[in-house]
């Protein structure tokens, strides 16, 4: 049995957990930081590209009110609009900040930022760094949060948070080997991530299935807009290849690359979205779905949709953009979506506080900030700056928090890693359920067959339990129960909004104008819908 204590434990080693374990740090806390895998790395963040949105960073007349304006309407108005200023208004420093920690950021010859203007912005602010690497961004956070004296301990799977009648005071989990270990904490902030790794076709890194949002329900805590999954409409569709993102916002929006179906016509057209402006990530992953399943499809299984770089304006130019998968004399490359993004997640206050006190959610384990649609390069920004104020309040709560002396014998753990083989079967079988009926695509009739296979497998996971109580049956548990989440609130928002597309209910509705929160009470789950006016 492994035992820790600590003043403050970030569960997550991506940028928000980074950014808050560097903050809780500097405000004095003894920090402990934990992660599945490398600290910095092997997470969402270390994947993406490396894009933040900061307002006013490149145009003048840009504004914390206009950035605040563009993501309400990205994210067709039921972000929590708190959540959204604390963002914008917090975001300004996060330059310094990581100029100062030594990130290598996009610059000009005149030393001004290189800045972008993705579909959905009104003025360019999203800088990147100078490769456009996530892991570029990361790695200069990591060595400054260990010259502060961050501890990191790697290869750690927190399976459950612990809190008591006063707040949270702990987690425990397992080691790589399925060693049993304890961690006891004056403040918790949970930074674990997204839940789109759920799917069969994602770009997320491996594991990223919702475990952090599913302890929180354990916990007792909310899940908000968890229907709300978003798909990059463009990623390498070909088999054997690695997971490749092909950067439709430059290259169809900005180059002139052509997208289009197995008839030669131009989706774009067919859809009404000639203008680059409009080519968010839901309309766009949309249209090409829905030329995949008519039957418009290209490749051998008309499973994907070709872009035409013949058509490219400038192809000296551009073709820089190109993934290095892609041959550099390619005319036509086949790409369709994949689950990106979670929007939903833990119910969360502005500076990323839960209903437990001293326990903090932050990054893409929380939701509520981006609604129906995240608009490109504010995932890293929320974690920037949402990571900056949860690290300050957990330092400031864990000082005055007492420490509650667990003991190992309270706590049933899971023994041993279990029967790989049985779960890794059934989890193939969960991921083609929800590529099938949770995607882009949805109705009521494949929600419903989703929900009861889920059922199923949640009753058989429960006599798995007291039969081995292994970690594999323990894992499993909780990714259906975020299965289980994103599939009824997809059920319940009987309209079309944002990223959630419903075949049966293709229009908006003024009626589910609010949010739906899903709990778990005595074990089952329950959901209910509060308006936003």
């Amino acid at each position: 049995m492994k035992s820790w204590e600590t003043d403050v434990l970030i569960i997550g080693g991506g940028l928000a957990g980074i950014r808050a374990a560097v903050e809780a740090r500097t405000k004095g806390a003894a920090v402990l930081l934990v992660s599945r895998g490398p600290a910095g790395k092997a997470n969402n963040s270390a994947v993406s590209k490396g894009y933040f949105a900061v307002p006013g960073a490149c145009a003048p007349a840009d504004s914390p009110e206009r950035h605040f304006s563009d993501i309400i309407s990205g994210g067709c108005r039921i972000n929590d609009p708190e959540l959204v200023l604390a963002m914008v208004n917090n975001l300004e420093g996060e330059i310094n900040f990581l100029v100062d920690c030594g990130v290598p950021l996009a610059v000009r010859a005149d030393g001004s930022f290189v800045c972008s203007k993705p579909p959905g912005h009104s003025f360019p602010r999203v800088l990147s760094t100078l490769r456009s690497s996530g892991v570029d961004l990361l790695a200069p956070l990591v060595l400054r949060a260990k010259e502060l004296g961050v501890s990191m301990e790697e290869g750690i799977e927190i399976l459950s948070l612990l809190s008591d009648e006063e707040g949270a005071c702990g987690a425990w989990g397992c080691t790589r080997s399925g060693e049993p270990l304890l961690i006891r904490a004056g403040a918790v902030v949970l930074a674990t991530g997204g839940a789109a790794g759920l799917y069969l076709r994602t770009n997320n890194a491996p594991g990223t299935v919702g475990l952090g949002q599913a302890m929180a329900l354990s916990a007792g805590l909310s899940l908000v807009d968890m229907e709300f999954i978003q798909f990059y409409p463009t990623y390498l569709h070909m088999p054997g290849r690695p997971r490749v993102m092909v950067f439709y916002e430059i290259l169809v929006a900005v180059a002139g690359a052509t997208l289009r179906n197995c008839d030669g016509e131009d989706i774009r057209k067919l859809y009404g979205m000639e203008n680059g402006a409009a080519l968010t990530r839901d309309r766009l992953s949309r249209a090409i779905a829905s030329e995949i399943r008519a039957g418009r499809g290209v490749g051998p299984e008309k499973e994907a949709v070709a872009m035409d770089l013949s058509t490219l304006a400038s192809p000296e130019k551009y073709r820089r953009f190109l993934p290095k998968a892609i041959p550099p004399n390619a005319s036509v490359v086949h790409v369709s979506p994949v689950a990106h993004f979670t929007m939903g997640g833990v119910a969360v206050k502005p500076g990323g506080e839960t209903e437990i006190s001293g326990l903090w959610a932050v990054g893409e384990v929380a939701g509520g900030i981006h609604g129906a649609n995240r608009v490109g390069g504010n995932a890293l920004a929320e974690c920037l700056a949402l990571g900056r104020l949860a690290g300050s309040a957990a330092a400031e709560h864990s000082v005055k928090s007492r420490r509650r002396k667990f003991s190992e014998k309270e706590i049933e753990f899971p023994c041993g890693p279990g029967a790989s083989a049985e779960f890794s079967a059934l989890e193939e079988s969960l991921r083609k359920t929800l590529n099938t009926h949770a995607a882009v695509l949805r109705d009521a009739a494949g929600l419903t067959e989703s929900l009861a296979k889920i059922r199923s497998w949640q009753q058989e996971r429960q006599k798995d339990l007291l039969r081995d109580k292994s970690v594999a049956a323990f894992k499993m548990g909780l990714m259906l129960d975020v299965a289980h989440a994103i599939c009824l609130a997809a059920l319940e928002r009987k309209e079309s909004r944002g990223a959630h597309f419903r075949a049966d209910y293709p229009e908006e509705n003024e009626n589910y104008l609010g949010n739906f929160f899903v709990r778990k009470t005595n074990g089952e789950m329950e959901i209910k819908f509060s308006a936003r006016r």
